[in-house]
């Protein structure tokens, strides 16, 4: 009896290769799970989240998120029973990723997939001329008007090339095998769905501070300008090189500043009221943008207003034979007429499933012969 079950473990272990091989062999799966991040210097992470973590730096002891290849907390998830396509042929293979596919469309009561989402984050700690910043932006990617993206190979440019942004100074430099150069060109569309905008700081108010207005013995100067930032439709990180997109700074904010109250250092606004400003700020936005690669990117903004910025992130390709996950990066340099210039990071992770399907097949196998032992005759 026991060679029968021995024997019954073993060919439920050739079904669970020839499962997996099945899969593997199929052109189009069903994903379920990966995401993306965005995030603009080190003090704006979209969607938003804490920007220093145990995610951030070379070891991942604290910093700013996403650096090396620590990948942040991909809030842009895939949508459900998305469908990719993964050619034949040898690696790494060509996976076509349908509009869409990445997509994040934040709830009215600040929620999206069940989880909260933080709307309002203090970056003072970051950027000293920046209080916070609140954001509603919704994630598609990749976008409709531009269609399907295919990431393969050779679709990068040379194995390592330097690029130029905004202000004189900053580049981004992309490394990636030799040979391989695995990536391609795919935007992400974003849509404002409410209220868009940062609360800027000026640098003589040191914190915390709190407005007579609002019980503060003296602090007749706590008074901050108040700033929109709508995105243009398309972002510019991960679109072809060099291109260049430009944010109009209108509508402008109303009102144009604030009287606040800081009970910390955080930088968040616990208490507002309206007050007057002589000019109202015009906050444009110009980013030029870089593909996506699984190699790595260097960026450097000397003239960021935080002090020099300077970021190495780096992605991966995990499939051996088409199985195994895929891990993205792009960038983009920017440059704003009032809280000044940018090193900006994307990332982009998406497993296939083929991957999963083998794993599933495995421990449903393990779990057959760890029950016919069990009933083993003792």
């Amino acid at each position: 009896m026991s060679q029968n079950r021995g024997l019954l473990c073993t060919m439920s272990l050739l079904v669970a290769i020839a499962i997996a091989g099945g899969a593997q062999a199929q052109p189009f799966y069903s994903v379920t799970s990966g995401g993306g991040q965005q995030q603009i210097g080190d003090g704006l992470p979209l969607p938003a989240q804490d920007q220093i973590s145990a995610m951030g730096g070379k070891n991942g002891t604290g910093g700013p998120i996403g650096t090396y290849q620590n990948f942040p907390p991909l809030l842009i998830p895939v949508k459900n029973l998305a469908v990719v396509k993964q050619t034949a042929g040898p690696d790494p293979k060509k996976i076509t990723v349908p509009p869409g596919v990445f997509r994040r469309i934040p709830t009215a009561n600040g929620t999206t997939m069940g989880v909260k989402v933080p709307l309002l984050i203090g970056v003072a700690a970051n950027n000293p001329n920046v209080l916070q910043v609140r954001t509603t932006l919704s994630f598609s990617g990749p976008n409709k008007t531009q269609g399907s993206m295919t990431f393969m190979a050779g679709a990068r440019p040379n194995n390592k090339t330097q690029f130029a942004g905004t202000p004189l100074g900053s580049k981004a430099v992309y490394n990636s095998p030799t040979g391989v150069r695995f990536g391609g060109v795919s935007q992400t569309r974003i849509k404002n769905l409410g209220t868009i905008g940062l609360w800027v700081d000026l640098p003589s108010i040191p914190l915390p501070c709190v407005h007579t207005k609002f019980g503060g013995a003296s602090r007749t100067d706590c008074k901050a300008k108040k700033v929109a930032a709508y995105p243009k439709t398309l972002a510019a990180a991960g679109g072809p090189a060099g291109n260049k997109v430009i944010t109009p700074g209108t509508p402008l904010a109303n009102p144009p500043a604030v009287y606040f109250a800081i009970p910390g250092t955080d930088g968040v606004i616990t208490m507002s009221s309206a007050a007057t400003l002589a000019t109202p700020v015009i906050d444009k936005a110009t980013s030029i943008g870089f593909p996506w690669t699984t190699g790595q990117i260097s960026l450097s903004q000397p003239a960021a207003l935080g002090g020099k910025e300077n970021f190495h992130i780096t992605g991966m390709d995990g499939r051996v034979n088409g199985v195994g996950t895929i891990q993205l990066v792009a960038s983009a340099l920017s440059k704003r007429t009032t809280t000044g210039p940018n090193a900006n990071r994307t990332w982009l992770e998406l497993p296939e499933p083929s991957a999963v399907l083998g794993a599933a097949a495995a421990l449903a196998v393990l779990g057959v012969c760890h029950a016919l032992v069990r009933r083993r005759p003792r």
